[in-house]
């Protein structure tokens, strides 16, 4: 830590001290914080009465291990220090503010995005001030006692890529092309009056995880985003790996090796002509399986393999309520129907195939908007293709996410949370 000054050290150990009671699912003793903080008996003592003065950390108890002296039991304060995130996705804008334990205590869904981002900004300022309302009229206040807006310390926001974090601009996001060079932080910085971090929707779902305690910290963890297409993030010792220019995780032309279609990006069978939703829809559609609806931007008519790559939105239709649809008759027994699904699962597994030789993780999360939809026909034959070879010996596990659809929002807050608390930003 050579370049760090004595307050830039004692704030981190701060941090490494919240985050241990932060992950103690059922309360931690005071010497197990010593203990996994790796500090001093007298530095944690300080440490707690600091975070107990600002009202992130109460005791409750004590708790003996059948030796010596009880310790006092910590536990978080979770309504101590909020933060507001917002998932913008092709099929919906999704606004949350989450509590320290990433626990939505207020949600807005707003529907799909507006003709123009200026009217997006304008729903997204008005929901963040509509659900303080909420939470001011449920009891909620400031640690110190004060108007709730007090403990939100920030807004994320998950977008897909292109984005430039740093400059927080939405430079070419997939499927939504009037935000392209956005400046979305300061627009919204502008409509909120909080502080705004942007990052990728899949690094946001995998910071939600790592955030809300999922996984533990010392796994190398890769997350599959299932939305209106696919893309991955992954972390090893809770940080996640953005890349040079945060476009890591980018796999929607990655070769499936399957005897598949040409891409427009001039590769065979690359992993979006199968996974997209937009695909899986004209695919259907091909099929006579779904009506078609007028408005779309994909024909009726068009082969699934240009749907996959048009990357453009589904015209005014609810793509989830379409994809229930199809879900629908794969499980009442439609052969097709089912093998379409099924398509997607075997695409994926592919792909992870070649992912778990790249990153060797110990644990696979698959999540986002659509999975829930699609994985009890889709995952079983993408753990028998991703599995087949390295992932089955090294023992991967295969598991679907449990925060359920808002995870990009639920994500988009983490974002926040982390950035202010986390001992790996200092």
């Amino acid at each position: 830590m050579r370049g760090s000054t004595m307050p830039d050290i004692g704030a981190r150990n701060e941090m490494v001290v919240l985050q241990a009671i932060r992950l103690g699912e059922d309360g931690i003793a005071q010497a197990e914080v010593m203990r996994r903080s790796g500090l001093s008996r007298q530095a944690v003592s300080q440490i707690v009465r600091r975070l107990i003065d600002r009202g992130l950390v109460e005791t409750d108890g004590t708790r003996s291990n059948g030796r010596g002296k009880p310790s006092t039991v910590l536990r978080i304060v979770p309504r101590a220090m909020l933060a507001a995130g917002v998932h913008l996705d092709p099929a919906q804008v999704t606004v949350v503010i989450v509590d320290l334990l990433a626990r939505v205590v207020a949600q807005r869904s707003l529907g799909l995005p507006a003709s123009s981002p200026e009217a997006d900004v304008r729903r997204i300022g008005d929901a963040v001030a509509d659900m303080l309302g909420q939470l001011r009229a449920e009891g909620f206040a400031a640690a110190d006692g004060g108007d709730v807006a007090g403990a939100v310390a920030g807004l994320g926001i998950a977008a897909p890529a292109g984005l430039d974090s740093a400059r927080g601009i939405l430079l070419d996001p997939p499927w939504l092309p009037t935000w392209r060079h956005v400046p979305i932080v300061a627009q919204l910085e502008a409509a909120t009056g909080l502080r705004v971090v942007l990052d990728k929707d899949t690094n946001a779902a995998l910071t939600a995880e790592s955030w809300a305690g999922s996984v533990p910290g010392d796994e190398t963890v890769l997350y599959i985003y299932v939305g209106a297409g696919v893309g991955s993030a992954v972390a090893g010792d809770g940080t996640v790996h953005r890349g040079s220019t945060t476009q890591a995780g980018e796999i929607g032309h990655l070769p499936t090796g399957l005897d598949g279609p040409v891409c427009a990006c001039g590769r065979r069978a690359c992993l979006g002509l199968y996974t997209d939703a937009s695909a899986l829809l004209a695919r259907a559609r091909e099929l006579e399986l779904l009506p078609c609806a007028p408005g779309i931007a994909v024909a009726c008519t068009a082969p699934a393999a240009a749907a996959a790559v048009t990357g453009h939105a589904v015209g005014e239709e609810r793509v989830a309520d379409a994809l229930a649809d199809l879900v629908r008759l794969a499980m009442a027994g439609n052969a097709a129907a089912r093998e379409i699904i099924a398509g997607h699962g075997r695409a994926l597994g592919e792909a992870l195939r070649t992912l778990i030789g790249v990153h060797d993780p110990h644990r696979i999360i698959i999540g986002g908007p659509y999975w829930g939809l699609l994985a009890e026909l889709a995952l079983p034959e993408l753990r028998e293709r991703a599995l087949d070879g390295a992932g089955r010996e090294h023992g991967v596990l295969i598991e679907s996410s449990r925060l359920g659809d808002d995870v990009g929002a639920i994500g988009a807050a983490s974002l926040f949370l982390e950035r202010e608390l986390s001992p790996a930003r200092r």
